[in-house]
């Protein structure tokens, strides 16, 4: 019953409008009117029209176990470049090498690298000295091959001896 009321009132609005629109500015002023009502009635079914559903957040990512091991994926991969070329060494592995070394003999020999290079290289040995000495500028040679891997292997083993 509401409906009806409503809906014999909202033609009656319509009929009242179209018709002062017309008294108004003729042909121009009924156009005017009837673009109205379309713009009324486009807003009226836009209000009833839900709005959409927000988009569901993406799954949180699966627990990567290789996550809490980052420091171990940084040493492999800079002990892993040393060997494409000297270059890559000089600025991927020997500067961590460097920091290992200098902690170890700051903490167990109590020797300064930066000022007592002479303990320095007799703790790690003169054959690996060269390419752990920090005075020794970085190489810009890019062309293979780099430190072996059984040079890696033995300067980790000196470290660790240390």
């Amino acid at each position: 019953m509401k409906a009806a009321v409503i809906s014999v009132g909202i033609a009656l609005s319509a009929a009242i409008m179209l018709a002062a629109g017309y008294a108004v500015g003729g042909q121009t002023g009924l156009l005017a009117v009837v673009a109205l009502a379309a713009v009324a009635a486009l807003l009226a079914a836009r209000l009833r029209i839900p709005a959409p559903a927000r988009p569901r957040p993406p799954p949180p990512p699966e627990h990567d176990p290789d996550a809490e091991f980052g420091a171990y994926r940084r040493i492999e991969n800079a002990l892993g470049q040393a060997q494409v070329s000297r270059r890559h060494f000089d600025y991927a592995a020997r500067p961590l090498l460097q920091r290992l070394l200098a902690v170890l003999l700051a903490d167990r020999r109590r020797v300064d690298i930066a000022t007592d290079t002479r303990a320095a290289r007799e703790a790690i040995g003169d054959d690996l000295w060269p390419l752990l000495d920090p005075a020794r500028p970085a190489s810009d040679n890019s062309r293979p091959p780099g430190i072996s891997e059984q040079t890696i292997a033995r300067i980790a083993d000196r470290l660790e001896e240390l």
